[in-house]
């Protein structure tokens, strides 16, 4: 373990020099990933990418993964392929068939249920309240009135889950915590169910 995080510290001087050489828009490009990935979860990914450690990217990270995208994901497993000198050598086509593999499984484990459930859902929730309850994930300001927690029950949690799921995909999602968005999302049906 002690040799990963060393390796870690080597990869993160040597990223931060090579950044320094590339151009503006790769620059911005590679640092709104790293942004978006964080370190925590940037660390388990470059872990399972490139240590022999048996590593498991945790389900909070594989939304940040997915959140990130997938050109940003091939970007930075290319970028340290290119600019680590322990990793210039390396089998490009092995390490980023294993980069694939592991978006994909993140892929699948933050999956929401197919589209024909989701829509039922949201014709479940209907607009008004379905406003109420973005209103009050994204800005925090005003409530979610009593017919629309009703709504939300008869709906249930499955539905609900689901459909932040599937926002968190989104493209305008992107710089939102997606585990935190999880964690709000819950007690926001958590506090509805409270309500009956």
């Amino acid at each position: 373990m002690a040799r990963s995080n060393i390796y870690i510290v080597l990869v993160a001087f040597f990223f931060t020099t090579a950044l320094a050489s590339l151009n503006s828009p790769e620059k911005r490009f590679l640092h709104d990933c790293i942004s978006i990935i964080g370190d925590e979860c940037g660390n388990q990914f470059f872990s399972k990418l490139f240590t022999r450690d048996k590593i498991t990217i945790s389900r909070d990270c594989c939304y940040k993964v997915i959140q990130m995208g997938y050109s940003c994901h091939v970007k930075m497993a290319v970028f340290f392929l290119e600019t680590d000198p322990v990793l210039r050598n390396a089998d490009r086509i092995e390490y980023l068939s294993k980069s694939d593999h592991i978006y994909e499984k993140c892929d699948r484990v933050t999956q929401p249920e197919d589209s024909k459930f989701l829509a039922k859902c949201v014709q479940k929730i209907g607009s008004d309240c379905g406003e109420q309850i973005v209103a009050k994930l994204f800005t925090d300001v005003g409530s979610v009135n009593r017919q629309c927690c009703e709504n939300l029950m008869k709906m249930g949690e499955k539905c609900h889950m689901n459909m932040a799921k599937a926002l968190i995909r989104t493209p305008a999602m992107r710089s939102i915590d997606a585990p935190d968005f999880l964690r709000k999302n819950k007690k926001l049906f958590d506090d509805c169910k409270d309500m009956e």
